[in-house]
């Protein structure tokens, strides 16, 4: 049994709302946020320069969300040069703040050795973290480490679980990969990985389900053929 991760290079700034202990880290002073929206409403007209100067603006105040947002277009070369090193110092920025999209694309930079070198182990630690926050494409990538033993030891009931919660917020990947790991399993330890899944599901899928919500900006990402 080996399965493959997914690899969601973004295609364009995006807006997320996660929550942490309770408290909404998107809460911020006015005039950054009238500026943030200023930055989105620049990439709906497909106006990346100014995106570009807003997002970097905000994130030089170590907004984690501008931060975030502003690798994606260094990573894209949207509105300024493409640049995937300078890219990473953003999100490395955002993801020290606890920024789940930031975290996850670091992993993915980190699993397919993306301006670093490549490593399982950092990437595997990566995912970890945006999955507790009900990151649905860290959560998928994590249970494909799991199971195969990249990173992390490999352990087929992690490797159900995490693609269980994922499948849950609907990734089909995660799906399809729950069913393969099942296969694996006795009917009694299936019954066993579904009462953990159920255990993880109120801890780290519902707690951000009311407080997370997700405005993408321009066209979703394409995705490249599959890592193997």
């Amino acid at each position: 049994m080996r399965l493959n991760t997914i690899f969601r290079n973004p295609g364009a700034p995006g807006r997320t709302f996660w929550a942490l202990a309770g408290i909404l880290v998107f809460c911020m002073p006015l005039p950054l946020l009238a500026d943030l929206d200023k930055a989105f409403d620049a990439v709906h007209q497909k106006d990346y320069s100014t995106a570009y100067e807003l997002f970097l603006e905000a994130a030089e105040t170590g907004n984690a969300e501008a931060q975030y947002n502003l690798g994606v277009l260094i990573q894209t070369g949207q509105g300024t040069e493409k640049d995937p090193a300078r890219a990473l110092s953003w999100f490395e920025k955002s993801a020290a703040q606890g920024w789940a999209d930031a975290q996850y694309q670091l992993g993915n930079m980190y699993e397919f050795g993306q301006a670093v070198p490549q490593s399982y182990q950092n990437a595997a630690a990566l995912y970890m973290k945006a999955a507790e926050q009900g990151h649905a494409s860290a959560q998928t990538n994590l249970g494909v480490l799991y199971a195969n033993g990249q990173g992390v030891n490999q352990d087929i009931v992690l490797a159900y679980v995490w693609s269980n919660l994922a499948a849950s917020q609907g990734i089909v990947e995660a799906l399809q990969n729950r069913e393969i790991v099942a296969e694996e399993m006795s009917p009694e330890m299936l019954q066993r990985v579904r009462d953990i899944s159920r255990e993880y599901f109120q801890k780290y899928v519902a707690p951000f389900q009311s407080e997370q919500s997700r405005r993408l900006v321009g066209q979703p990402p394409e995705q490249p053929p599959k890592h193997q």
